[in-house]
C-alpha cells in the first residue's frame, strides 16, 4: 500500500462528517466505474488477428515439447522491466 493511500485511509477513519464520506465513495464508485468503461473500450478495440505461419510453428512445437522452452515468472518479468508489481 502506498503512503498515499495509507494516509487517505487514516483521514477517512477519523471523519465524523457523513456526508463527506458519502460524496468521498461515491466521487470513488464513480472514478472506478469510469476506469472500467475504459478498460472494457480498450479492450473492444483490440483486432484478433491469425497468426502467421511461424507462429503456427511455434504454437505446434510447444504443444508437442513444452519442456524444450524456458519460463520465466511474473516476478521476474516486472523486476526486468523494473516494473513495480503496485503500479499494475
Amino acid at each position: 500500500m502506498s503512503p498515499l493511500s495509507r494516509e487517505l485511509i487514516i483521514k477517512l477513519a477519523k471523519e465524523n462528517d457523513t456526508e463527506l464520506l458519502k460524496e468521498v465513495l461515491n466521487y470513488y464508485a464513480f472514478l472506478k466505474n469510469k476506469k472500467e468503461n475504459e478498460v472494457k473500450k480498450q479492450w473492444e478495440s483490440v483486432k484478433e488477428v491469425q497468426p502467421d505461419e511461424e507462429e503456427i510453428k511455434i504454437i505446434d512445437e510447444f504443444e508437442r515439447n513444452p519442456e524444450k522452452f524456458e519460463f520465466v515468472s511474473m516476478e521476474e518479468v516486472l523486476k526486468e522491466l523494473g516494473i513495480n508489481e503496485s503500479e499494475l
